[in-house]
């Protein structure tokens, strides 16, 4: 999924240092609300569209289960319909048994002698024909039933080809349904991505706005100028997970073994190698060191906190994920953690681990007040202990949230 978290802030990066000519216009508090109701009907259409996809999505799986039960159900009635004309082939044969046994008895058997002694043997002639009825009417009895025997079979067979017929189009509705499925499928799938990248759009653009009303921002002020006096209010923790591993001030060097040796930072770990690292405030990259023999990957964003300059530090990643004057909030991820195996570069680490600076100014840079470009400077006299401005418990003591 695109990661769409910072595009918003990233517009006002191009407002910072693109000149445009109606910049003051369009770069305020009251643009971004447009934005924002824009995104919002953006991700309600995302929705709905989802959720039609998903509903005919479905559709087709109930359509295909119910079509499935259909087959059973007709194929049971086929074996139904078999096991009863085998039957009724046995009643046929044997009622023609019945009948062939039944005229030898009577004409056969003993010639026609007992037939007709039964027909004559009257006492007077209604009786003749009430008897000669009787074997008529028992004769065409049995050859009626044998009649509706064979009609019953000749529906069942047509029943069994219907049936046949019937399977074969359910068995063509699920080939295609099943297709449909996959199609739906795919076409969800690509709609949910959609439907988070606007919820992402939304939901960054209203953290950006909530950001700027905190500071201070007027609806029609430019928005440059109002994050050039007011900034971000503090910082937060730089990672959402860990312990301090090193406190800030005089320590053994790890590396050198030397006793007394300066550490102006915290030193945090317990996170996984290539696990996020974040901006601790709103601001903007002000420097950016790549594979340093001592410090590996190293990002430094300036901020202006109420009015005054800092500069935090981010030592030892793995990978940078910012770029040189790119405008960064608390939620931007500057790089991810690394020190340990996969930054085999990084001479300084001995495992994985983020060294967090907070420092006094703006390093790397230089501006009319509060600026300087001196390591020594920065490391040794305007860094300060970041626990005077963020929370964080004691050496070796969990922590969870930023």
């Amino acid at each position: 999924m695109k990661n769409f978290k910072l595009i918003i802030i990233l517009l006002v990066s191009l407002f910072i240092f693109t000149p445009t000519f109606n910049a003051a216009n369009n770069n305020t508090l009251a643009t971004f609300r447009e934005k924002l109701a824009t995104y919002r009907k953006e991700h309600n259409q995302a929705t709905a569209n989802a959720n039609k996809t998903k509903s005919e999505l479905n559709t087709a799986k109930n359509n295909v289960y119910n079509n499935q039960e259909e087959i059973k159900t007709n194929e049971k009635k086929v074996e139904e319909a078999k096991i009863e004309i085998e039957t009724l082939n046995i009643e046929i044969a044997k009622k023609n048994e019945d009948i062939k046994k039944y005229m030898n008895v009577l004409q056969e058997t003993m010639g026609n002698n007992i037939y007709l002694e039964y027909i004559l043997d009257v006492n007077n002639y209604a009786d003749l024909v009430y008897r000669y009825a009787i074997i008529e009417q028992v004769s065409a009895f049995d050859k009626e039933k044998i009649t509706q025997y064979e009609e019953k079979i000749d529906k069942n067979k047509v029943l069994q080809v219907e049936l046949a017929q019937r399977e074969l189009a359910l068995e063509s509705q699920i080939a295609k349904l099943e297709k449909d499925i996959v199609s739906l499928g795919t076409e969800y799938n690509k709609l949910v991505e959609i439907t988070l990248d606007v919820k992402e759009q939304l939901d960054s653009t209203q953290a950006y706005i909530d950001y700027l009303v905190s500071i201070g921002c007027k609806e029609n002020q430019d928005i440059t100028d109002c994050i050039g006096k007011h900034g971000d209010i503090g910082f937060i923790r730089p990672v959402p997970y860990g312990t301090v591993t090193s406190n800030y001030g005089p320590r053994t060097n790890p590396i050198t073994g030397a006793k007394g040796t300066w550490h102006g930072a915290l030193d945090i770990g317990g996170m996984k190698e290539g696990s996020n690292a974040y901006s601790a405030a709103n601001g903007v990259v002000g420097k950016i060191i790549r594979k340093s023999r001592c410090g590996g990957n190293m990002v430094y964003v300036h901020h202006n906190i109420k009015g005054v300059k800092y500069t935090t530090a981010y030592y030892h990643l793995y990978q940078i994920k910012v770029s040189l004057g790119d405008v960064v909030t608390r939620n931007t991820v500057v790089g991810t953690v690394g020190g340990g195996w996969l930054t085999p570069w990084d001479g300084c680490s001995t495992g994985t681990h983020l060294h967090f600076v907070i420092a006094k100014g703006w390093y790397g840079t230089n501006c009319d007040y509060n600026c300087y470009i001196s390591p020594t400077l920065f490391s040794q006299t305007k860094a300060v202990d970041p626990r005077n401005y963020i929370y964080f418990p004691q050496k070796y003591v969990w922590f969870n949230g930023r």
